[in-house]
C-alpha cells in the first residue's frame, strides 16, 4: 500500500502531515509503508502557491518519511509538465528540463540513502500510546457538524479527521511522543498504556464495552465529547448521555451547547490560550473529578475537564474542544499516570525525535531541526555511531549544531 504525502514548505514545513500520514498508513497497513507522490519543488493547481523548498528542506523530508517507517520515496514528478492543470504542480527538474539545486538535492539524498539505506529499511517501532481513528465519526460530524462547519448539502471541512485528531496528533509528535492508530475493526487497546479517543461520536455497543474493560483492567484513556451519543447507525441511544460509558466517565448529561469561546475558570493549566470554545457539555459528576470548570456568569457549575478512576485504570473526559497548550498539559499528565517514559520526551519543537529498530534489530534515532537555526542536544540514549559521518557518539555527549541527522545505536534500547 501507498500514499500520496503533499505539505507546506519554506517556513510553514513542520513535518507534521508527513507525522500524521506517516503513523496512519503504517497502522493501517501494520508494515512499512511506501510514498508514491511527494513534494519536488513547488505544488499548485495556480501559481498562487509557489514556495520552492528552503536548501536542505527536500532532504530533510525524505528522512523524515523514513523515519516514520517510509521504505521508499518518490517524486510527482520527473519533470515539470509544460501545460494542463498541473503547469506548476513542478516536478524535481524545472520546465528547462535542466539540472538544478532541487535535482542535485535529490542526487545528494539518493546517494546517502545509498550508502546507509540498509541500516534505514523496515524500520520498526513499539509504541505505548494510540489513537482511535473511526472514519464513520468523520462522516457523522461532516453531516451533522457542532462547530462552524457547513451545513447540509454544503462541502465539508473534515472536523472529525482535520481539527480533532490532527490535534491529538500534533501535540504528541510535536512532543516526541511515538503513536499508532487503532480502528473499530480491529482494536488492540490492550497492547497501549493510554489510548487517545477523539469524539467518539458513532460507536456500537461492543466498542463502548471494549473501551470500559480496557480502562477496568488498568488502561488509562483520554475520550472527548460527544462520545457515546449515538450508536453505529449513527442512531442517538435513548438513554443518558454518554450511553454505556456513564459508569467509566463518572458523570452524566442531559443538556449541552455551542459556544464561541470561554476561558476555564482560574487558568487551572496555567497557559496563555486558556480557552475552550465550539462546544460544552453540561456535566454532572457522580464519581468524576472535576479538573476545571468554564468562566461563566451561568454555566460555571459545570466542569470542563473530568477524571474518573475505573476499575485499575483512568478515564479522563474533555466535555470541550480545548486549545493546544492546555491538550499538550494533559497529554503530559497523562504520560505520568500511565507510567509512559522516553530519554527523548525532554526534548520538543522545534527539534524532533523519530526511532526505531532496523533489520539488525539495532536502534536507530532521527533528529530533526525545524529552525532555520542551529541547536544543541544532549544525547540520551547508549553509544552509538553517527550514520553519515561515521562519527561515535556516547550518551550524555553535547550535540552541537544540530541540522538534521541519525544515530544507530547496537547495544538495544534503554527500557522505557
Amino acid at each position: 500500500m501507498g500514499v500520496n504525502i503533499y505539505h507546506r514548505q519554506q517556513d510553514q514545513l513542520t513535518g507534521d502531515e508527513i507525522a500524521f500520514a506517516g503513523d496512519y498508513f503504517r497502522s493501517v497497513k501494520n508494515n512499512n509503508y511506501l510514498v508514491l507522490e511527494t513534494n519536488a519543488q513547488t505544488i499548485g493547481w495556480t501559481s498562487q502557491m509557489q514556495q520552492p523548498p528552503y536548501p536542505g528542506q527536500m532532504r530533510q523530508n525524505v528522512f523524515a518519511h523514513i523515519g516514520s517507517g517510509a521504505n521508499m520515496v518518490e517524486y510527482w514528478h520527473w519533470h515539470s509538465i509544460h501545460y494542463g492543470q498541473e503547469t506548476y504542480w513542478k516536478g524535481v527538474l524545472s520546465h528547462d528540463l535542466g539540472p538544478n539545486r532541487a535535482y542535485a538535492e535529490v542526487s545528494k539524498t539518493a546517494h546517502e540513502i545509498k550508502k546507509i539505506g540498509k541500516k534505514l529499511v523496515n524500520l520498526k517501532k513499539k509504541n505505548e500510546v494510540a489513537i482511535l481513528f473511526i472514519h464513520d465519526c468523520n462522516e457523522a460530524l461532516n453531516f451533522m457538524p457542532f462547530n462552524g462547519s457547513p451545513g447540509w448539502g454544503e462541502s465539508n471541512t473534515n472536523a472529525y479527521r482535520s481539527q480533532l485528531v490532527s490535534q491529538f496528533h500534533r501535540v504528541l509528535y510535536r512532543n516526541n511522543i511515538g503513536v499508532d492508530y487503532i480502528f473499530p475493526e480491529k482494536a488492540d487497546f490492550e497492547i497501549y498504556k493510554l489510548v487517545i479517543i477523539p469524539a467518539l461520536y458513532i460507536a456500537s455497543d461492543e466498542l463502548l464495552e471494549k473501551i470500559n474493560n480496557y480502562i477496568k483492567n488498568g488502561g488509562h484513556v483520554i475520550l472527548q465529547f460527544k462520545s457515546g451519543f449515538c450508536d453505529e447507525n449513527s442512531m442517538v441511544r435513548p438513554m443518558m448521555a454518554p450511553g454505556p460509558l456513564r459508569e467509566a466517565c463518572g458523570f452524566y448529561y442531559q443538556e449541552f451547547s455551542n459556544i464561541t469561546g470561554l476561558p476555564l475558570k482560574d487558568n487551572p493549566f496555567e497557559v496563555e490560550e486558556n480557552v475552550a470554545k465550539d462546544w460544552m457539555e453540561f456535566l454532572i459528576p457522580e464519581t468524576a473529578k472535576a479538573l476545571a470548570y468554564y468562566d461563566h456568569p451561568y454555566f460555571s457549575k459545570y466542569p470542563a475537564i473530568t477524571i474518573n478512576d475505573f476499575g485499575k485504570g483512568t478515564l479522563l473526559y474533555e466535555g470541550t474542544l480545548l486549545s493546544g497548550q492546555i491538550q499538550t498539559k494533559i497529554i503530559k499528565k497523562a504520560l505520568e499516570r500511565a507510567g509512559i517514559s522516553d530519554p527523548d520526551l525532554s526534548i520538543s519543537w522545534p527539534l524532533i525525535v523519530k526511532s526505531g529498530k532496523n533489520d539488525p534489530g539495532n536502534s536507530v534515532h532521527f533528529y530533526y531541526n525545524y529552525s532555520s537555526e542551529a541547536k544543541e542536544l544532549v544525547y540520551p540514549h547508549p553509544s552509538g555511531k553517527e550514520l553519515f559521518s561515521g562519527i561515535s557518539v556516547t550518551k550524555g555527549e553535547s550535540l552541537k549544531k544540530i541540522k538534521n541527522t541519525s544515530f544507530e545505536t547496537t547495544a538495544p534500547r534503554l527500557p522505557a
